[in-house]
């Protein structure tokens, strides 16, 4: 019962630091002025907090970030 207790703690933990990467479809780096699609390679650290997440493309081009060329969002 201990082993389950374990697990779902974890599985709860690693839920509450993914879900805000997942939840934003687009991320802007800003010390690079671009922005990606939330899972892009090129985001090695995407907590990091010179990521912003973003729900549009176009609220990231407002804003004043262009298109990752990797991922080309």
């Amino acid at each position: 019962m201990k082993k389950v207790f374990v697990a779902f703690l974890a599985l709860i933990a690693l839920f509450v630091f993914v879900t805000p990467t997942l939840a934003s479809t687009y991320l802007a780096n800003t010390k690079s002025g671009k922005f990606h699609f939330s899972d892009c390679r090129t985001i090695k650290h995407p907590n990091a907090a010179h990521f912003v997440p973003y729900e549009s493309r176009d609220a990231c081009i407002a804003d004043g970030y262009v298109p990752c060329g990797v991922c080309n969002p």
